[in-house]
């Protein structure tokens, strides 16, 4: 059996549950009575502390330190954090129910707590989740119902209309409140950033986490075979730019599945066969009329234009009112921008420091004007459009240049991006900090504080603007050099941290930053002088690849930059490892095991040993795969003495792992599950992450199958099932159910066994994921035994596996690992995979 120590380091557990909370550590949420409560990152790491050591008393100085680390924080910080969970737990100071403060010692979590392990849902992660909503949507009732309407009764929904009025918040809406209706989850796909038919269809697969594939009809083939079981509803969101290719692969996508639903906000329709369609109106405006007695000004209060100025102005902290004296101008404000939602936004701000009657003289001014300059756009865009253009003019220089600087970046930008754009500038953080707080405040810049870190994001009129503008002040260059530098920076933490216990943070952060890493690799491939930048930010995301299900696609951008960059330098001994790593897992061995030298040769020129010995551990697995055997032997034997003298586990864990796979492959399977043992002991050490840990252990229990210690292997697949589950690991959970399969083939079981290797078989192909040369034996004898024991019952079998929503295939093998891990199956030679 494995020991519960090997496992005491991986993934936090699937929930908390406490009183009427329920805490989901992976997707970072707080759900009280079923909704969602936004809490910021730091008080939500607080609050899994507490969690983790329920009814222990945490002194200020414990709590500070798990979470800010070493950072200088006050004591002030923390208690304001802890104020701000209290208010999310619905807590009492006074007579509290979850958070006690021990006056003088610090704080104990009192609650009584309950935990549920890992388990497997296909659903969307945090980045790609409908937000929580946080304010009442004015005036779109009818139009929430009728789209609602249109959705139950079509399977394809596009809501049009002008930039600015509102079609993504109606989409939201509609999709929150169909929430129940798909199990398999609404997922939220921002189109912004999609050029053409290509990059859509590659996006989208990476959003599923398919590899890209060199051809894109077998990529929309994939995406069709993932979805064809899934009661999902995809929101694309922004879709003007790309309404023809998208509508297309909506419609091959819609005819692969009878489930899926597809919701699509676009100024334009995708035109495409089974499309219903919502043109979305501009919020209803006041008539001409007179509006200056009491009674006029409380009805125009209630025409949803003004309502939502209103609103808005009170949420900018303005002490605007509306009274019978500035009626007529509030009414002529809203008539001025069409009703546009987020023209009123930008107005509402300005009545922070402008009365009614000056905001409307300034428009009345300056908006026709920008408006006529831009009189080739329809009516509405051109409204939109100009005070977009007022609202720059009315910047100060500093509040303009970090604004069009933001525009560079693919979506989002954390605190230290848009402080890497203000350096260009010579600002400080503070003074960078100052600015996005004014930018929020107009409406020009939404925050989302819910990710971790926050990220700050420009909505897409005003991107569009910005970067114009950008371009015309001939400061595009230099800003891209600051975003370049910023994210080979961003790489550098990646690849100094992803090893260690906040692995599956940085996993998050790399996979949320992903089209900005993307953005900064090609246009440093681009530029004159800067494929070594492309190289160090590839290069330092090995590690993270190696987690990932995409070998290919990563292992090419990587030779781009080797070629691109030919110094022998310690970030090409880097990348030449990396790449080489990617090639092994794609079993390209020839071009894995050259890459592999040359890297750790040069490693070792430079004299970086544990680089050296890194990439030696690798070798050993190549090696080991293409049958040398001794010399994969000698590599796993070089790279664990410098592991033992750096006193270092997880590279003893990688040296020893690469030692037990060349042992298996010369059939000394004794040795390799000692070996491997050992390897599961260095990577359970504290401060690691789960990867390796769920790595070495699915292959000892492949060993023990090979030795025919059935029960000991269905012990170690059973807790690996939980670990894959818990890094959300489709290709890690496969392996665990193709290794059930050996074991039902072993001990009879064999309609089961076909199920399961169909099921594993299918993720296979979906995530292109060869299956490596120690299991081939196991999978042969496994699928001939199945094979001639069903006879012409295993067609059948096979198909209800690969027919099968692969969450039930794993609820399946979890049952049947419990089952054999505590009966041990009779043990005799031949049903041994070797055969021996």
């Amino acid at each position: 059996m494995v020991d519960g120590r090997y496992l005491a380091h991986t993934e936090p557990p699937a929930t908390y549950a406490f009183a009427d909370v329920v805490v989901e550590p992976l997707a970072h949420r707080i759900l009280r009575d079923g909704r969602e409560i936004a809490v910021e990152p730091r008080a939500f790491a607080v609050l899994l502390h507490f969690l983790a050591h329920p009814g222990q008393l945490l002194g200020r100085d414990d709590l500070l330190d798990a979470v800010w680390g070493h950072s200088c924080v006050t004591p002030s910080t923390l208690s304001r954090v802890i104020a701000q969970l209290r208010r999310a737990l619905d807590d009492d100071s006074d007579r509290p129910h979850c958070i006690q403060t021990v006056h003088g010692l610090g704080y104990r979590f009192i609650a009584a707590v309950t935990t549920t392990s890992a388990s497997l849902r296909f659903a969307p992660p945090a980045r790609l989740r409908v937000p929580a909503r946080t304010e009442t949507l004015i005036g779109r009732d009818e139009a929430i119902e009728h789209v609602a309407r249109l959705l139950r009764d079509g399977r394809l929904v596009t809501i049009a209309g002008a930039g600015g009025i509102g079609k993504t918040q109606v989409a939201l809406e509609v999709a929150r409140r169909a929430e129940a209706d798909f199990p398999d989850g609404i997922w939220l796909l921002d189109c912004t950033l999609q050029a053409d038919g290509e990059s859509i269809v590659r996006w989208l697969a990476g959003v599923f986490d398919l590899p890209a594939a060199a051809v894109v009809d077998e990529l929309v083939a994939r995406l069709c075979e993932l979805l064809r079981q899934r009661r999902v509803l995809l929101v694309f969101d922004n879709c003007e730019r790309i309404a023809p290719p998208l509508g297309q692969l909506v419609v091959a996508l819609l005819a692969a599945s009878t489930e899926l639903r597809v919701l699509v906000t676009s100024q334009h329709r995708l035109n495409c066969a089974g499309e219903s369609l919502c043109w979305l109106p501009p919020l209803a405006v006041p008539d001409a009329g007179e509006w200056s007695s009491p009674d006029a000004a409380e009805r125009l209060a209630q025409v949803p234009a003004v309502q939502l100025l209103l609103v808005r102005s009170r949420a900018a902290a303005s002490s605007f009112t509306l009274t019978p004296a500035n009626a007529a101008a509030v009414a002529e404000i809203c008539r001025g921008v069409d009703g546009l939602p987020l023209a009123l936004e930008i107005a509402a701000a300005r009545l922070r420091l402008l009365s009614p009657q000056q905001l409307l003289a300034r428009m009345d001014g300056q908006l026709l004007s920008l408006a006529d300059a831009s009189s080739s756009r329809p009516a509405r865009h051109q409204t939109l459009h100009a005070l977009i253009a007022w609202s720059f003019a009315l910047l100060s220089a500093h509040e303009r240049a970090l604004l069009e600087g933001l525009s560079v970046f693919a979506g989002g930008s954390t605190l230290g991006g848009a402080c890497a754009i203000g350096a260009v500038y010579g600002l400080g953080d503070e003074a960078v900090l100052d600015l996005l707080e004014g930018l929020v405040d107009k409406s020009l810049l939404v925050v989302d504080v819910a990710t971790n870190p926050p990220s700050y994001r420009l909505l897409d009129s005003v991107r569009l603007f910005a970067s114009q503008q950008l371009a015309e002040r001939g400061d595009e260059a230099r800003l891209r050099d600051a975003h370049l530098a910023h994210f080979v920076a961003l790489a550098q933490q990646v690849d100094a941290e992803i090893r260690s216990d906040r692995e599956q943070l940085w996993c998050e952060r790399v996979r949320r930053e992903w089209a900005n890493l993307h953005e900064a690799f090609e246009y440093a491939m681009t530029r004159p002088g800067r494929a070594a930048d492309a190289l160090a930010l590839i290069g330092d995301l090995c590690w993270y690849f190696r987690m990932s299900s995409n070998y290919r696609e990563p292992a090419g951008w990587l030779e781009r930059a080797l070629a691109a960059e030919p110094s022998p330098t310690r970030q090409r001994a880097k990348a030449l490892i990396g790449c080489g790593m990617l090639h092994y897992h794609a079993q390209v061995q020839d071009r894995a095991e050259a890459l592999l030298r040359e890297g750790v040769a040069l490693a070792a020129a430079w004299g970086d040993d544990w680089m050296a010995a890194a990439g030696r551990a690798v070798l050993a697995f190549e090696l080991a795969a293409s049958g040398n055997t001794v010399e994969a032997e000698a590599c796993a034997a070089a790279a664990a003495r410098v592991a033992e003298a750096q006193a270092d586990p997880w590279l003893a864990s990688m040296a020893l792992l690469g030692r037990g796979i060349a042992l298996a492959m010369g059939r000394r399977h004794d040795e390799a599950e000692v070996c491997l043992s050992a390897a599961l002991q260095a990577a359970s050490e504290p401060g690691h992450g789960s990867y390796q840990l769920a790595y070495t252990l699915i292959n000892r229990a492949l060993l023990r199958v090979y030795l025919g210690r059935f029960a000991d292997a269905a012990s170690d697949w059973l807790a690996d099932l939980d670990a894959f589950a818990g890094l959300r690991h489709w290709r890690g959970l496969a392996g665990c159910v193709e290794g059930t399969a050996y074991l039902c083939s072993a001990d009879g079981r064999l309609p089961e066994a076909a199920r399961f290797l169909a099921a594993a078989a299918r993720v296979r192909e979906l995530t292109d994921a060869p299956l490596m040369p120690q299991w081939r034996e196991a999978q042969q004898v496994a699928v001939r035994t199945v094979r001639e024991g069903l006879g012409v019952s295993f067609a059948s079998s096979w198909q209800a596996g690969a027919a099968a929503r692969f969450e039930e295939i794993v609820a399946d093998a979890r049952m049947t690992l419990v089952a054999i891990a505590n009966a041990q199956p009779p043990r005799h030679a031949a049903s041994r995979p070797s055969g021996s």
